[in-house]
């Protein structure tokens, strides 16, 4: 509702921006809303945040718990299972999806229904031109026999025997529609015109001048005076309506319900403010706590262990991998290749001796002898076999030289 015309509006705030002797109307401004709101949010907005840094500090602290818990958990847990996941699908599922439900309809679409659906569609342009070529020639017999059995006839009826005969109906027409013209004009049309002229002169007589008459010299005035009375009674009503109504409920609004709007404003802006710096200080206090928990667990639990690990345990899983480990496991296979070469030549041996002994009882052979296989009696990858077409054997992999949980 607007003030009253020459008088000043009333607000609560102070104007400090002119007490602080602004240069201009910007500086004044952004001086205006940078202030605080006078001594009201100054007495509201300490104890409001210190009460909101209370009742907010849980909330923040249990905010970044769960947000820690949920960065590890997706970080242990959920990015390894969504590669799991993944490599599952592309390498295990989309394919048996693929060959079960994709390409059983591919290849029935691609091998059989496409071929029939091509085939058909030939067959059936073949049979439209065919038919086409009929319905064309039935076509031309009809036209011709129309032509000849029906448009010409009745071209010859309207050209020599319809077209004269109108001709003659037309011109009768002409003729009495002159003479009934005639006789509506001299018979109806002139008396009617004076019936005319007469009915208007009368009703101008008895009806138009009595009516002028009527509303100059009696409607007039008693509208005038209806007027004045309904101007009057208005009036009076909006003088009621001023004093009685809007003055009291602009007193109301302007001394009464905005002082009061400002204030709830204020305090309402203070509290969202309080709540805003709360969540932040609460936000530095997490931070900090969470900070000396983390410091006291890397120097109680993750130090130690990185001091074992570095300076007990990876020296001690060299030393073995070193010096037990890998000796033990080339004179293994040491021993090992020892053994194949024995065994290997114990049946080079008993095969000659066999061979010595089939001779000597049976006389030499007329075929080649075979060969006996080269190295330790394994079929070569290139011999000519079943294991020619496989895939050589793999390199071991180099080792690790540092030592971890893998290699130990």
């Amino acid at each position: 509702m607007s003030d009253a015309p020459g008088r000043l509006p009333v607000s609560l705030v102070k104007d400090t921006a002119a007490a602080a002797g602004a240069p201009d109307a910007a500086s004044a401004a952004a001086y205006r809303a940078s202030a605080p709101n006078g001594c009201l949010a100054v007495v509201v907005r300490v104890p409001v945040r210190i009460v909101t840094v209370l009742l907010v500090l849980p909330v923040r602290m249990l905010w970044d718990a769960l947000t820690a818990c949920g960065r590890a958990l997706k970080r242990t847990v959920w990015v390894p299972f969504a590669r799991a996941t993944s490599r599952v699908w592309h390498a295990v599922l989309a394919p048996v999806l693929y060959a079960v439900f994709v390409w059983p309809w591919t290849a029935l679409w691609r091998y059989v229904l496409a071929p029939v659906g091509r085939a058909v569609a030939l067959a059936a342009a073949a049979v439209g031109c065919g038919i086409a070529a009929a319905a064309r020639g039935t076509g031309i017999a009809l036209a011709w026999l129309a032509r000849t059995l029906i448009v010409t006839p009745l071209s010859w009826l309207h050209r020599q025997v319809l077209t004269p005969l109108g001709h003659g109906i037309v011109a009768v027409l002409r003729g009495a529609g002159a003479g009934l013209a005639w006789l509506g004009r001299y018979a109806l049309l002139v008396p009617g015109r004076a019936l005319w002229v007469a009915v208007v002169w009368l009703v101008g007589l008895l009806v138009v001048v009595p009516a002028v008459f009527l509303y100059r010299w009696v409607l007039t005035p008693l509208g005038h005076g209806l007027v004045a009375a309904a101007r009057g009674a208005g009036a009076g009503l909006a003088w009621l309506w001023r004093y009685g109504v809007l003055v009291p409920c602009g007193f109301v609004y302007r001394w009464m319900l905005a002082p009061a709007g400002r204030a709830a404003a204020v305090v309402a802006k203070e509290i969202a403010d309080a709540f805003g710096h709360a969540w932040r200080v609460a936000g530095r206090i997490s931070r900090a706590v969470f900070r000396f928990i983390g410091a006291v667990l890397r120097l109680l639990v993750a130090d130690p262990v990185m001091w074992v690990w570095r300076n007990l345990v990876r020296p001690l899983g060299h030393g073995l991998r070193e010096h037990v480990w890998r000796p033990a496991a080339r004179a293994v296979r040491e021993a090992a290749r020892s053994a194949r070469a024995a065994f290997s030549a114990a049946r080079d041996s008993v095969r000659q001796t066999r061979a010595e002994l089939r001779r000597a009882l049976f006389g030499a052979r007329s075929e080649p002898e075979r060969q006996p296989l080269p190295g330790d009696g394994r079929v070569p990858w290139g011999a000519g076999s079943p294991h020619s077409r496989a895939t050589a054997p793999k390199a071991p992999a180099p080792q690790r030289d540092d030592a971890d949980f893998r290699t130990l």
